[in-house]
């Protein structure tokens, strides 16, 4: 409870609000094998190549109309934004990224209607750990 996912590179920014779950996301290595015919034992050796920030999944419940046009538009364009998630405690995760994918997940009898996206991290994160407690 209490974590954000905003889009701060906007003017007014822009809270993806009435989000249910919040995917995860990091950094993922690709990896060279560097096995030669004298490696030791018998192991393969490998070396870290590119690393890849990918990608962070999210999904909700439609409450805020305005939100989804704009979403939409911005999955339309493409447009490479900068994107913060916040955390309760104060941490935060700020990168830059594009919507890959937004859907509106459509309705039913007694259901709510919900929405899914998936915003494609471009370069890396910046990472800023919760602030310490004060003594």
């Amino acid at each position: 409870m209490g974590t954000t996912l905003t889009i701060t590179s906007t003017d007014p920014e822009l809270e993806i609000v009435d989000i249910r779950v919040l995917g995860e996301f990091g950094v993922e290595s690709e990896e060279i094998d560097v096995t030669t015919l004298d490696s030791p034992d018998g192991y393969r050796e490998t070396i870290g190549s590119l690393k890849d920030a990918g990608e962070i999944t999210f999904e909700g419940f439609v409450k805020t109309a305005g939100n989804m046009a704009y979403l939409f538009a911005l999955a339309e364009s493409q447009a490479v934004e900068t994107y913060e998630v916040e955390f309760p405690d104060g941490a935060t995760a700020e990168f830059d990224g594009w919507i890959k994918s937004f859907k509106d997940t459509g309705a039913a009898v007694d259901g709510v209607r919900g929405f899914t996206g998936t915003v494609r991290i471009t370069g890396a994160v910046d990472f800023t750990d919760a602030p310490a407690p004060s003594v």
